[in-house]
C-alpha cells in the first residue's frame, strides 16, 4: 500500500546491491526520493486505468492488453544483462498477474504500515485524494495477504523498532542473493519515519486483516 514504507525498503535493498536503473530520487514528500522507476509506474497506471480504474479506486478486475505487454517486454529487454535488478511500485498489487506471466519466477518483498498511521500519512497529501484511506489500506492489503497465502515471501512490517527493521532488511537481502555491502550511512533513518499517530481502534476487518499481516511477518 503507498505510504507503508515502500520507499524505505527498496531503498535499503538498493544501498545492499540491488540494481534498480532509471529511477526517482528526489521527491518533494520524500527526501531520498520514492525509488520507483518511471516507466513501471506509468505502465501499471495505464493498466489500471484501462481496467476502469486506478490507484486510488482499485478496479474489480485487472486485465492487461497486449499493447501493455509488449511494454513490459520492452522493459524486460532493457535490463535482461542484469544479474538481479528490481523495482518498486505499490499499485504493482493490483496489476502483478500481468508481470507474473512475463516472469513467472519473479520474487516479491512485501511491506505494511498500520492503518491509522497509513491515513494520516494520506492526509497530508492534498496531491494524493483518497475517500476512504482505510477502505483502500483494506483492498491493497488483501491482496497482499492473499498472495503471501499463494506463496511465501519476506513480508516486513514498517511499524518495527529500528533495529528489528534493519535486521529484516538485512535478512531479505540475504534471501535476495544481495551480497554488496550497504553503505556507512543507513539508507532509512527513524526521522524520515513519521510515527505521530498513535493505533487506535480500528474497524473489524481492517483490524483482522491488520493483525493477520503482524502474524505473517519476518
Amino acid at each position: 500500500m503507498h505510504r507503508s514504507g515502500t520507499s524505505a525498503v527498496v531503498g535499503s535493498l538498493q544501498q545492499r546491491g540491488l540494481f534498480l536503473g532509471r529511477h526517482n530520487t528526489r521527491n518533494r514528500w520524500n527526501p531520498r526520493g520514492n525509488r520507483e522507476n518511471p516507466d513501471v509506474v506509468r505502465l501499471d497506471e495505464d493498466v489500471l486505468e484501462a481496467s476502469g480504474g486506478s490507484w486510488n479506486a482499485p478496479p474489480a478486475h485487472v486485465g492487461w492488453e497486449e499493447a501493455h505487454y509488449e511494454r513490459a517486454r520492452g522493459l524486460l529487454r532493457e535490463y535482461a544483462g542484469r544479474p538481479l535488478w528490481g523495482f518498486k511500485d505499490p499499485r504493482t498489487l493490483l496489476t502483478l498477474d500481468g508481470w507474473s506471466a512475463l516472469v513467472p519466477d519473479i520474487e516479491l518483498v512485501g511491506v505494511f504500515r498500520h492503518p491509522a498511521r497509513v491515513a494520516r500519512s494520506l492526509a497530508g497529501r492534498p496531491e494524493l485524494p483518497v475517500a476512504d484511506p482505510l477502505e483502500l489500506w483494506r483492498v491493497y492489503n488483501e491482496r497482499l495477504v492473499e498472495l503471501h497465502r499463494g506463496r511465501d515471501f519476506p513480508l516486513i512490517s514498517f511499524d518495527d523498532e529500528p533495529a528489528d527493521l534493519a535486521r529484516s532488511l538485512d535478512r531479505v537481502a540475504e534471501l535476495l542473493g544481495l551480497t554488496g555491502p550497504a553503505d556507512e550511512e543507513p539508507f532509512f533513518k527513524e526521522d524520515l519515519r513519521r510515527m505521530e499517530t498513535e493505533p487506535g481502534d480500528l474497524p473489524g476487518a481492517v483490524g483482522a486483516l491488520y493483525e493477520e499481516l503482524r502474524e505473517r511477518a519476518m
